[in-house]
């Protein structure tokens, strides 16, 4: 049997840290309640942003929420898009006309996370009747709600759209399902564009007790999107369709015109609980074919027929961003029974019928207790969350990292709310779901997540529930590790002598300064200090400069990088004449026979004894090192002087700003140290400069309070 790294904390110590403090949790200014989450794992933070009840205007907050999407409006806010996993008659008639499951809208600030706004999502429903569409509204309701909308995906804009051949669609499609027995649907959601609010069926995905719809976002021309039966067995469904340029926003989505495939494991037609196949197992891709019209009940008897198989209770899932032919999914089984984590890895990204191997990465003996949702950071953690099933345990957060094979608890519930007995106690049947990797809107490590406490609300509110962020250490340290460059052409500007140095009066009067990263998620933003935004410049200094960029990758990873262009000025006041340094003399000549000196070995300039401009630097380098990093509310700057010196130090953030302002420091020479105050400062990576004279040094300093 596989073994695992693992690390758990008692129940019982658990549940002291959690009735005695408030380490690491936040009351958002928009929330009545704190945290329903709290961290184990030092470093992690939770907030609530927003609890059942709370309102943001006029429009409340309301229990059962489930899965979640989310993307930045440019503007300082995001939007939130959250699933309420109601039944088909729960809560009050909504904004598309029915009770029942429903999405909300939520435009929350990123500064601060208070919510802003709320809304209804869902205007204008269309079901698929067996040849056409069927539009409802409030006007012409619905014959029967929606049940139980669960796990949600907001796919990058790339699942549905290829920019390389302009095929599919750019707006924003949300993407759910009712977890509703043989007979749910799988629903596409329009957020933008002049057709948000629209919510389609898509009867091309195929009709079961739908956990999730998650689409791949890199198949190219192609559309592929996971589905997980949560049923007890279910199976695993891949929709691969093809986009298109015409038609409405589902139909260049490519969610009208495929065909629905799944795993049949070999050797595994049924998962048991008594073991899993060996790592590596292959698997082959059955074709279902045109389900539209088919059944649910059908459905699950042709799969069960075709030899497709068939897992204990298929949760959510997520593909892997660092490796899209890998898709990762989640077994809840029962409590007290093997709850899995799975990677199906596909041997051709560019065709999934092709097949590939099987896993069982976490085999169920490790701790856990029924996984639920899922979702993996852009550095191979995969956080996963627990549903209780109203069992006496505290749901726990727990991260996988895919490169050590390592599980560990994150975090947990509260125990005064949710341990019979507690000072708070709700229920003891709460769940935790909806994860969302959100660091390219929030920072690195950020997250997002729900809270559903099953306890009953009178009126629209129906259950408990809290809206809440998390932050990960792991997935920000990751992140600080982002590293950037900058190039410099010509260097030498001038052959043979110093580089990246401009000689006035000779050669290259201007250098090309060019930001680069090796590897990190592609789109970059690029801030120079001289204003510009691409990732190069010109640059033509009259005096020796120092030039910064700050380079972002896509997911909000920065790093600050300087380059010093030197400017030494060897003109000597005659037209088209400049000093050199033959032979150890100091020569004026016409700028016509540099090359000839050049090819001696001269240098350019005067040379040291007699120079003309000062071009000697004395100064010897100071070393310097900072300790503890990360560090919490004080660290220490160690320095090693070859000389007295005055020393200064300034605290910038990775945007350039000063946040410590700087402090002056008349040092002996020898081993020196520095205490820095960093209480003040939030969470997040800095930058510490050291100068002496003319020289400047720059540490990385990480805060975590």
């Amino acid at each position: 049997m596989k073994k695992h790294l693992l690390t758990v904390f008692g129940i019982i110590a658990m549940a002291t840290v959690c009735q005695t403090s408030t380490w690491g949790q936040v009351k958002g200014p928009s929330s009545s309640q704190t945290p329903y989450v709290v961290p184990v794992k030092t470093g992690v933070k939770t907030t609530a942003i927003l609890t059942t009840l709370d309102m943001a205007g006029s429009y409340k907050m309301v229990g059962t929420p489930d899965g979640l999407g989310a993307f930045d409006n440019g503007d300082g806010t995001f939007t939130v898009l959250m699933n309420h996993e109601f039944g088909n008659t729960a809560g009050v008639v909504r904004a598309h006309g029915s009770k029942g499951a429903f999405v909300s809208k939520w435009i929350v600030k990123k500064s601060d996370l208070s919510v802003v706004s709320g809304s209804d999502l869902m205007k204008t429903v269309k079901l698929w009747n067996g040849t056409s569409y069927t539009t409802y509204n409030t006007a012409s309701p619905m014959p029967a709600g929606f049940a139980r909308f669960c796990s949600a995906d907001l796919p990058a804009v790339s699942a549905f759209y290829n920019a390389a051949t302009g095929k599919g669609t750019t707006e924003r499609i949300f993407m759910n399902g009712e977890e509703n027995g043989n007979e749910g649907r799988a629903m596409a959601h329009i957020v933008t564009g002049p057709n948000g609010g629209t919510s389609y069926e898509l009867p091309y995905l195929g009709k079961f007790s739908m956990e999730n719809s998650v689409a791949n976002p890199a198949t190219g021309d192609k559309t592929v999107v996971a589905g997980m039966d949560d049923a007890t067995p279910g199976q695993v469904y891949f929709y691969i369709g093809t986009k298109t340029t015409t038609g409405t926003e589902i139909e260049k989505a490519g969610l009208t015109n495929g065909n629905l495939y799944a795993p049949a494991v070999s050797g595994m037609l049924i998962e048991t609980s008594a073991g899993t196949p060996a790592a590596g197992t292959p698997f082959t891709m059955i074709n279902l074919g045109d389900v539209h019209n088919m059944s649910g009940t059908n459905l699950n008897t042709a799969s069960n027929n075709a030899g497709v198989t068939q897992f204990l209770r298929p949760e959510d899932g997520a593909w892997d961003p660092l490796h899209p032919e890998d898709f990762y999914f989640a077994t809840t089984n029962a409590f007290g029974s093997p709850s899995r984590l799975w990677k199906l890895h596909f041997s051709n990204i560019n065709d999934l019928t092709q097949g590939g191997t099987v896993a069982a990465v976490l085999d169920g003996t490790e701790g856990q207790q029924m996984f639920d949702n899922i979702t993996i950071d852009h550095w191979g953690h995969i956080l996963l969350v627990e549903d209780v099933g109203n069992n006496a345990h505290l749901g726990k957060t727990w991260q996988y990292t895919i490169a050590t094979d390592k599980l560990e608890m994150i975090g947990t519930h509260d125990a005064t709310r949710f341990l019979s007995g507690g000072a708070n106690f709700l229920t003891q049947d709460e769940e935790a779901s909806g994860i969302l990797d959100v660091q390219e809107i929030l920072g690195a490590g950020m997250f997002l997540l729900v809270d559903q406490a099953h306890y009953g609300i009178t009126g629209e509110a129906v259950e408990g529930g809290q809206f809440l962020a998390l932050f990960n250490p792991d997935t920000y340290a990751a992140c600080s590790n982002y590293t950037g460059t900058i190039s410099v052409n010509p260097s030498p500007a001038v052959e043979g002598q110093t580089p990246n140095t401009i000689f006035l009066g000779y050669g290259p009067q201007s250098l090309q300064l060019t930001a680069s990263v090796a590897a990190g998620f592609p789109p970059y933003t690029y801030w120079w200090s001289t204003g510009a935004t691409s990732n190069m410049i010109s640059v033509s200094p009259d005096t020796t400069t120092t030039y910064t960029v700050i380079i972002k990758n896509a997911f909000g990873c920065a790093d600050t990088v300087k380059q010093t262009v030197y400017v030494k000025d060897i003109r000597d006041g005659q037209k088209n004449k400049v000093f050199i340094c033959h032979n150890g003399h100091t020569q004026s000549v016409s700028v016509n026979a540099v090359p000839a000196h050049l090819g001696h070995k001269d240098l350019l300039g005067a040379c040291p004894d007699n120079a003309r401009v000062s071009t000697v630097n004395n100064e010897q380098p100071i070393t310097a090192a900072l300790y503890p990093n990360p560090t919490h509310t004080n660290a220490t700057i160690a320095l090693e002087l070859f000389h007295d010196e005055k020393v200064s130090i300034t605290v910038v953030n990775i945007d350039g700003k000063v946040v410590l302002k700087q402090m002056d420091k008349n040092l002996r020479a020898g081993k020196q140290q520095i205490s820095l105050s960093v209480g003040s400062l939030k969470d997040g990576t800095y930058f510490v400069l050291v100068s002496h004279g003319a020289t400047t040094s720059r540490l990385k300093m990480v805060v975590l309070h």
